[in-house]
This record gives structure tokens, C-alpha cells and sequence, in this order.
């Protein structure tokens, strides 16, 4: 079972990525065709803006997850590692139960938003506003996941972005 959830977890990791880096080729089209339409051709035009923030938003919250999953998240641990082993791995525990309890909190309130947002659209993009908060339910939905995993499942020894508690 575990291995199971290893694997789903991998694979979702691998999908965001790709999402992510899909993210980022949209943001940068949005923008690149905006500025060239604005300043070479005199003639803006009006959906490249909403284009790129909506690349934005979505590399923003799948990418923090595809993140979180390689432990890529900026940290401050001069302090855990004057604690001892045992210490360090109980507040690595701690941090990861709170992780995932804010962002399911996050993604339940989204889930309460995305119905009001659906009524409006993005201007420019004939797409209602609940495309901006798809990626938070998904962020949200993918970490807290990734932290009962990582809960129920800690890093095995070969795993090289598990978090060590040696010394």
C-alpha cells in the first residue's frame, strides 16, 4: 500500500512539472506576444495580459506543489540541527502535519469560492474567473496528499530529497 502511494505520488510530482512548465510557456507567450503587439505594431491587444497571469497562477500553485513534494521549499534550519536526532525528526513530523493541514484549509475555502468565481468571466479570454482557483483546489488537494505520505510513508534512506535527522 505504501508503495502505492509512493508511486501516485511520484507520478503526480512528474505531472506537475510538466503542467508547471506548460504554465510557464503560456505566461511567456502571453507576455512576449502582448509586448510585441504593443510596441512593434502600435496595436495591443487585450487578452495577453489575462493570458499570462492565468500562466502565472497556475505555475505559481502546481509548481509550489511539485516542490513540496522534492522538499524544494526554501527553509530555515540552523536552529534544527543543534537539536538531536530524535528531535529533529519530531519537528519535521510537526512541520509536515501543519503543512498539510493549512493547505487543505486553503483548499476547502477555495472549493467555497470557485462557485462565485465561475459566474464571472476573465476578460479577454471568454473563460469564467474558477480557472484562476482550479490550480489552489489541485495545490492544495496534490500537498496535503503528499503529506500524509510523507506522514505515513517517510523518506526511505535512498531518497535524495528526504530530510535527514543524522548528526
Amino acid at each position: 500500500m505504501l508503495t502505492l502511494l509512493r508511486r501516485v505520488d511520484d507520478l503526480l510530482r512528474r505531472v506537475e512539472l510538466a503542467v508547471a512548465a506548460l504554465a510557464l510557456v503560456v505566461a511567456t507567450a502571453g507576455m512576449a506576444i502582448g509586448m510585441f503587439f504593443r510596441s512593434l505594431l502600435d496595436h495591443p491587444l487585450s487578452w495577453t495580459n489575462e493570458l499570462a497571469v492565468l500562466g502565472l497562477v497556475w505555475l505559481t500553485f502546481i509548481g509550489a506543489s511539485a516542490v513540496f513534494k522534492e522538499r524544494g521549499h526554501i527553509a530555515v534550519d540552523a536552529v534544527s540541527f543543534l537539536l538531536p536526532a530524535p528531535a529533529r525528526r519530531v519537528l519535521a513530523l510537526s512541520l509536515v502535519v501543519t503543512m498539510g493541514i493549512s493547505v487543505a484549509i486553503v483548499g476547502w475555502h477555495m472549493l467555497t469560492l470557485i462557485p462565485l468565481q465561475h459566474r464571472k468571466m476573465i476578460s479577454g479570454l471568454d473563460l469564467p474567473r474558477s480557472w484562476h482557483g482550479i490550480p489552489i483546489v489541485w495545490m492544495s488537494a496534490s500537498m496535503t496528499f503528499s503529506a500524509l505520505r510523507q506522514i505515513f510513508d517517510p523518506p526511505a534512506a535512498d531518497d535524495p530529497h528526504a530530510v535527514r535527522a543524522t548528526g
